[in-house]
């Protein structure tokens, strides 16, 4: 099949500066700055026949059907919803899933923690030390955001359900918090969610006072429940990082596409 070596979809400024890295790869390379598929877009693909097709980190709005992907080769997504998940299921397209691939997660989650201090500073909240921060959730951006919190003089909390992600916080030296929070109501100073579910109501056991959260849309606050101080701040990379963000995605995207290759020819 004859076509670009890869084409990439979003209008993420992370997604141009990718292809500009790419370009120094060698090969054709093709930007579409769109968010959703429409009929342009379908053409484009068909036009190209790119070797790679590189699907934005959140999902287009609109699918097209199933046929387009004969003009595809590889397909590498980002998060993906019901109606992508059928289309390249009826056009027997496996994705690789770049925001999966153990590397750019913890990569991304050290330009995310790193984003929120610099989104605590540019908000005119003042110094780190001696400041009271609980981290919602003890995955990878927790466990990041916790260990540079804590060289900045800050006091570190860590809610968790797992008993294994407890275990390790305290075995790291920070406090701990079992969720589902019983017994008596704890009062945050800060919270920084990292949980991607809509777990908190702050009428009931966790009472934070001020709420930061770093999960992607639509956050933490369970259905119907507000809270005054509540900020979203997602997408922190792409904005406080943008040249570092795209190298990482750039990057991802080069050694998926590298071991696909050495799967094939073994």
């Amino acid at each position: 099949m004859s076509g670009a070596d890869w084409l990439l979809i979003g209008s993420d400024p992370r997604v141009a500066l990718a292809a500009e890295l790419l370009k120094k790869e060698g090969g054709t390379v093709v930007v579409h700055a769109a968010d959703k598929w429409d009929s342009k877009t379908g053409e484009l693909v068909q036009n190209c026949r790119p070797h790679r097709l590189v699907l934005p980190m959140r999902p287009l709005a609109g699918v097209p059907g199933p046929d387009v992907f004969k003009s595809v080769g590889e397909v590498f997504a980002g998060l993906l919803d019901d109606d992508w998940e059928t289309t390249l299921d009826r056009a027997e397209k496996r994705p690789h899933r770049y925001l999966t691939e153990e590397r750019f997660v913890w990569e991304n989650a050290g330009l995310t923690a790193e984003g929120f201090l610099a989104s605590w500073y540019a908000a005119g909240r003042g110094t780190m030390r001696g400041r009271e921060f609980w981290i919602a959730g003890y995955g990878r951006v927790g466990k990041t955001l916790a260990r540079l919190l804590r060289p900045a003089g800050a006091t570190v909390t860590v809610m968790a359900r797992s008993p294994a992600s407890l275990a390790e916080a305290v075995q790291e030296g920070f406090g701990f918090c079992p969720l589902p929070q019983t017994g008596a109501a704890v009062r945050p100073p800060v919270l920084v969610n990292t949980i991607p579910s809509r777990w908190l109501d702050p009428e009931g056991q966790v009472k934070p006072e001020l709420i930061l959260d770093l999960a992607s849309l639509p956050g933490c606050l369970a259905p119907g429940c507000r809270h005054e101080y509540y900020e979203l701040l997602p997408a922190l990379p792409g904005k406080w990082f943008p040249h570092d963000a795209a190298r990482l995605l750039a990057e991802a995207l080069c050694r998926i596409d590298g071991e696909r290759k050495g799967r094939n020819d073994a």
